[in-house]
């Protein structure tokens, strides 16, 4: 229907506004909005007068730039400002959707739709990947002893100590209570390794004072996909395996 064209058509240069907003700002963007009705304003009116009196009079000219100059802003500027914060909102919403509250790291749901869509990846056009997963040691002591604040910012320490020693495309997400998960695109077993040898060197600095200083430890099991393995659980049920291996060892490490 003709009604719904128009709303699609409004809503879509709406959509196509977002980036400039997102770059410059209401202002800037105004300014923007502004000088395009003007040059659109000036060619119609041109359009129109040379088809009618085939010319252009400097004072058709006047008025198809100041008119818009005039209405454009009064209009756009609050429309663009709205538009502004729906976009902040909805991006903030976004970030509330797929991020843990307490640490900052992607949620559980969001590291299945990352790790699923990259393992469809390697299925159509080949590659690699490695994950893995990473338990505190002996957290529920921390927790029983020290109390749920200590626990909350081992938690939350060793969470930014992962995410500041991964690459920009690795993923990292909180995989319930104490667990987190690593996803490693187009990386062997070789290089995750060094990374996570990394994010173990930082977290081994890392010092809790509650009543005493309290020092986190944690183990990663890791393990690269391959073409035996080749479903998501398949892959974290190895790594499950290599964490339990970890921890059987002594902890505190990689295996």
């Amino acid at each position: 229907m003709p009604e719904i064209s128009v709303i699609q058509a409004f809503r879509e240069s709406k959509m196509a506004i977002r980036p400039l907003l997102r770059r410059f700002g209401v202002i800037k963007t105004t300014i923007v909005v502004t000088v395009m009705a003007v040059v659109l304003s000036v060619a119609v009116t041109a359009s129109v007068n040379f088809a009618l009196n085939g010319s252009f009079s400097g004072t058709a000219f006047l008025l198809s730039v100041i008119t818009p100059v005039l209405i454009a802003p009064l209009f756009e500027y609050r429309s663009l400002f709205l538009l502004y914060q729906l976009d902040k909102t909805e991006q903030q919403l976004r970030i509330l959707s797929i991020t843990d509250d307490l640490t900052g790291a992607y949620n559980r749901r969001h590291f299945f739709e990352l790790a699923n869509n990259e393992i469809t990846r390697i299925e159509r056009y080949g590659g690699i990947c490695s994950i893995a997963i990473l338990d505190f040691d002996n957290f529920k002591m921390v927790n029983d002893t020290y109390g749920h604040i200590a626990g909350d910012q081992a938690l939350q320490q060793v969470s930014k100590a992962c995410m500041e020693n991964i690459r920009e495309n690795d993923v990292f997400a909180r995989y319930g209570g104490d667990e987190f998960v690593f996803l490693f695109p187009q990386t062997d077993e070789t290089r995750a390794r060094e990374c996570l040898d990394r994010v173990m060197s930082k977290i081994s600095e890392i010092t809790i004072r509650a009543d005493v200083e309290i020092h986190p430890k944690v183990s990663i099991g890791l393990y690269m996909f391959s073409p035996k393995v080749n479903t998501l659980d398949n892959i974290l049920q190895n790594a499950d395996l290599a964490l339990y291996k970890a921890k059987q060892t002594g902890g505190n490490r990689v295996v």
